[in-house]
């Protein structure tokens, strides 16, 4: 806790040392606040602290609308991904443009040779957290608008309109600073700083990086390393993974952003939630998505016996209740009914709602919620391994073997050898199993994108599911997804109107 408490403090004191606005805007760094305040390492580390509200956090969730695994309410402005109805002003379009983080992590480097009595050991450790941050800021960047301006140190304001570098050489940058802070972090930290990035989140941004731009050889071994660490493992209970009680307290856990009671709290609940019990119905998983869960006996719907269409809630993987709420079940003493309650009939669209990271909720309390939200957890880890490895060699041993770990924490049967003989077949078997493990993560958007399915599986009338007699179908709406303008985001509007040198991309001109 002592760690969460001095970041939340930081976040709070930096912003009156740094401002706000994008990075091509800033003001000079001989502004007397910071000409004042780098001369002692504790000012050091309070700044890199507050490099840490660069990470992802809860308003992640956000992606999962954006893909074929959601559904956001229209009043959200959820859908317009999803609708392909986003052009370069859009606000999610324009929120994801933040140069912030990357202009404070620049400054860090620029700064960090005027404090006097720093340890070598100290130095690295908050340059690697730096380092870090700085690298995953330019890989959000580079994921969502392929080329970006890129800037490697700070700029004044006469310098800040640049063109776009193209996006091959961001992600060398990118990996550039993560193989710095491979080397500078430590490999675990002590109990009194839960939270702090380390080496193994590190690495596995760097699998991520590798796998997101299917540089496969590399993924598979940056994956591999985290591995070989040893000292992660899959916590044996799947749900436990999504309750507060387990913030910074299993050996699945990589990397959390921090949250604690009376200090940093999140509304996940009332995104989540059905409306019974006063969650808002934000961001409803979709029929394909609950079909994508095999039954308990590790096969798909479509093949296993125990399948049955009139109550398709039964017999399921143990993580699909790890998952969801779905119609009859209760939770904290409600019960999700969207036949007979008002309320919940009249703001359910798909019968279904995340369960994960919101089992602690209880009616009224829907900002006062702080379960940590994961950035990486070794399950991700493996998957990436499985699919970067299939990919360079196709199936082997080890592939299954890391697969097999997690359908056993599921408590479902091996992977069946013969039929996932060949590449192809692993392959999406290994797609799927990554939906199912990592749903209402925040992943799958940028799944669809790097795969290049989303014209497959984002375009058409998506409706609820059906049981006769019981879930009438709801039709929800008709999606598209253009290949041609979609794989990219446009650079927002706003930015491109107070530069000269920076241009929009060709697909959204």
């Amino acid at each position: 806790m002592k760690s969460v408490e001095k970041i939340f403090v930081s976040i709070l004191v930096s912003i009156a040392l740094t401002g706000c606005g994008d990075f091509l805007e800033r003001v000079p760094l001989d502004s007397p606040s910071t000409e004042t305040f780098w001369q002692t390492a504790d000012q050091a580390e309070l700044w890199v602290n507050n490099l840490y509200n660069g990470l992802g956090d809860v308003d992640d969730c956000r992606f999962e609308a954006f893909s074929d695994d959601a559904f956001g309410r229209a009043s959200t402005g959820l859908n317009n991904i999803a609708l392909g109805i986003f052009e370069s002003n859009d606000p999610d379009v324009e929120n994801q443009w933040n140069y912030r983080k990357i202009r404070e992590s620049l400054e860090f480097f620029e700064n960090i040779g005027r404090v006097s009595g720093i340890s070598e050991n100290k130095l690295n450790e908050l340059s690697g957290q730096a380092n870090f941050i700085l690298a995953y800021r330019y890989f959000r960047l580079a994921t969502f608008y392929r080329d970006v301006p890129l800037v490697t140190k700070p700029l004044a304001v006469n310098e800040s309109d640049i063109p776009k570098s193209p996006k091959a050489e961001v992600i060398s940058y990118v990996l550039e600073r993560l193989d710095m802070a491979i080397e500078q972090l430590p490999v675990t930290w002590p109990a009194s700083e839960n939270g702090r990035i380390t080496k193994g989140a590190a690495l596995s941004l760097k699998a991520r990086v590798l796998l997101y731009n299917e540089r496969w050889d590399e993924a598979w071994k940056a994956a591999k390393e985290v591995m070989d660490l040893g000292i992660y493992e899959l916590h044996p209970n799947f749900e436990e993974l999504f309750e507060e009680a387990f913030n910074n307290a299993t050996k699945e856990s990589i990397l959390e952003t921090q949250y604690a009671q009376n200090a940093r709290e999140h509304s996940l609940g009332r995104t989540y939630n059905y409306r019974s019990i006063d969650g808002f119905a934000l961001i409803q998983p979709m029929k394909a998505l609950g079909e994508a869960y095999p039954m308990s006996d590790g096969l798909p719907i479509s093949e296993s016996p125990l399948y049955d269409p009139s109550n398709p809630f039964l017999n399921r993987d143990p993580r699909f209740y790890a998952t969801f709420n779905y119609p009859g079940r209760t939770m904290n003493g409600y019960t999700f009914d969207p036949v007979n309650d008002a309320l919940d009939r009249d703001f359910t669209f798909t019968y279904l709602f995340y369960r994960k990271y919101v089992t602690d909720f209880v009616r009224a309390q829907r900002l006062t919620l702080y379960k940590n939200w994961y950035i990486f957890r070794y399950a991700d880890v493996l998957l990436m391994y499985a699919e970067a490895k299939n990919e360079v060699s196709g199936p082997d041993a080890t592939i299954f073997d890391a697969l097999d770990l997690l359908r056993h924490r599921a408590g479902l049967p091996s992977v069946d050898r013969n039929k996932y003989s060949d590449q192809a077949a692993l392959r999406e078997f290994i797609r799927n199993e990554r939906r199912i493990e990592l749903a209402g993560e925040g992943l799958r958007y940028f799944d669809i994108i790097r795969w290049r399915i989303a014209e497959k599986v984002m375009n058409g009338q998506f409706t609820s599911m059906e049981v006769p007699g019981w879930l009438p179908k709801i039709n929800i709406h008709t999606r598209v997804f253009l290949p041609a303008k979609h794989y990219v985001w446009p650079i927002p509007q706003v930015a491109i109107d107070r530069a000269v040198n920076l241009e929009q991309h060709p697909e959204w001109k």
